[in-house]
């Protein structure tokens, strides 16, 4: 069954507004759905992190390969710091949202490791090993 141009046409229409800075500042506040704020924010934007990281660290390597210790820390702490807004996000629409909440509750302890685990990576590349 083929959907209607109408319905496509809206769709495209809600999908050119992530990423912008409303989105941003919508998800951020906790206004976007608990799924959305889960896998858009911890998953979508790594669309654009992990390729720009990756280039980063590659013209490092080129120009100086003794700094990329320095790019992974500051790489890991701003990624940890932008996951515990991230699940900021997800408490605030998690709680305004009705609903089961078993897997919004999973969603929460998935994204405080993962920012855990990054500013523990962080604090390991700036303060020593």
């Amino acid at each position: 069954m083929d959907m209607p141009q109408k319905e496509l046409d809206a769709i495209a229409a809600e999908r050119a507004k992530i990423f912008t800075p409303k989105w941003f500042a919508r998800l951020l506040s906790g206004r976007l759905s608990p799924g959305d704020t889960f896998w858009l924010g911890n998953y979508g934007i790594l669309l654009w992190v992990v390729p720009a990281l990756v280039m980063l660290a590659m013209l490092i390597a080129i120009s100086a390969p003794g700094n990329l210790d320095k790019l992974v820390a500051v790489g890991c702490a701003v990624i940890g710091f932008y996951r515990l807004a991230i699940l900021r996000a997800q408490l605030r629409t998690n709680r305004a949202t009705p609903g089961p909440k078993g897997w919004r509750r999973a969603g929460v302890v998935w994204t405080l490791l993962e920012a855990a685990g990054l500013l523990l990576i962080a604090g390991v590349f700036i303060f020593g090993r």
